[in-house]
């Protein structure tokens, strides 16, 4: 006898099937649990972003596709798929991308070698063969060589960034605060909407973007006592949807955690993320100083005692040390008479005038504020 499926049978499979369809997750080693709910129609189409018409040169994006793949096939890099995130940021999630939605396609970086431009003396490089003709024909005039460029990388994620912080050694609070909140509740995050306490004639436009921030608590360094500043933590970004004479309305469209009344508000700046083609390889043996400037870790993010691996830590090696974003920092602790203890590596993030921001890329033991650091030369 033919089975019959039921209603609720078929409308159950037409659900699956529709999630299947609508959404493609972002290949990672990390990706968000749960997709985005409340699906909507955008433009023929389901997603739950406020998609744009598709230009002229918009890549529409398929099933099967993610961030990671496009950025290997566009760029020759899957690791600068965030570049392609930057160029859609009504797409609030990277992780969840949905077919359908338009892609605006980046242009590929322009690399240049660690040793500089081809000055025309070949020197010892070695040159790999690249044929102009791409075509299936053996034995054919490869025509002439050229040396592949050096694929760079980010060396930290957009979140390890803008949700870190810094210390402010004269902190200077901002008048734009957060006034209230379309839901009554005790926190807001990304897609809730949020009350400021300045409006058009404070100078707020539709469409202004903000930072926003809260004032912590002053550090004081760990082995001298003497105060370096106050710590400003990094809470997310706002984009202004209207505007009353002295109040506005916001959206909050990055979060990294839960924005409270009160909470300050700054003009949005972007934070160049450092690019490297390689970290250096960590050599817990390599005990003899590199002649790099010298400091002391002074906070760890979150003031936790001890800090490991992927762990955002801050360092009294500032600008006026000559530290810069991107260099690589030894973590070490003195041992008294004994060779230094070997801790761990970092890089370097964001740079204030007497302080850094630092992610621990790897370690071999827990370091703790007052261990030392050393800018890495040589390298």
């Amino acid at each position: 006898m033919k089975k019959v499926c039921s209603g609720k049978t078929v409308f159950l499979l037409a659900i699956i099937f529709l999630v299947i369809n609508s959404s493609v997750a972002l290949t990672q080693e990390e990706s968000s649990p749960v997709p985005p709910k409340d699906l909507k129609l955008v433009h023929g189409h389901w997603t739950p972003w406020d998609s744009p018409e598709p230009g002229p040169d918009s890549y529409i994006i398929v099933k099967g596709d993610t961030l990671w793949d496009l950025a290997g096939l566009w760029l020759g890099d899957s690791y600068l798929w965030p570049q392609i995130w930057d160029e859609n940021r009504y797409i609030l999630d990277s992780h969840w991308i949905y077919p359908g939605d338009p892609l605006v396609v980046p242009g590929k970086p322009t690399v240049v070698p660690p040793e500089g431009p081809d000055d025309g003396d070949d020197g010892d490089q070695v040159d790999v063969e690249q044929p102009v003709d791409q075509g299936f024909g053996r034995g054919e005039d490869q025509g002439e060589t050229t040396a592949l460029p050096v694929a760079l990388r980010p060396v930290a994620y957009f979140a390890d960034v803008y949700c870190s912080g810094y210390i402010d050694p004269q902190p200077q609070d901002s008048e734009v605060r957060v006034a209230g909140a379309e839901m009554e509740k005790e926190g807001n995050a990304e897609g809730d909407v949020i009350y400021l306490n300045y409006g058009l004639n404070q100078g707020v436009r539709p469409g202004d973007e903000m930072a926003i921030r809260r004032t912590g608590k002053p550090v004081a360094h760990p082995v001298t006592g003497e105060m370096l500043g106050t710590y400003i933590q990094r809470l997310g970004k706002l984009r202004v949807i209207a505007v009353q004479e002295n109040t506005s309305i916001g959206a909050i469209i990055e979060s990294c955690e839960d924005i409270q009344l009160d909470d300050q508000l700054v003009e949005w700046e972007e934070i160049p993320i450092p690019m490297t083609a390689a970290l250096p390889p960590f050599d817990r043996y390599a005990v003899e100083p590199s002649g790099g400037a010298q400091g002391t870790m002074v906070l760890i993010k979150d003031r936790l005692d001890y800090a490991g691996e992927g762990h955002i830590i801050y360092t009294d090696l500032g600008a006026g040390s000559g530290a810069q974003p991107g260099d690589v920092l030894t973590v070490y602790r003195d041992n008294g008479d004994l060779p230094r203890l070997m801790l761990g590596q970092a890089v370097i993030l964001t740079v204030e005038q007497n302080n850094s921001t630092a992610l621990l890329t790897t370690t071999v033991r827990d370091s703790s504020p007052g261990d030392s650091v050393e800018v890495r030369t040589g390298s």
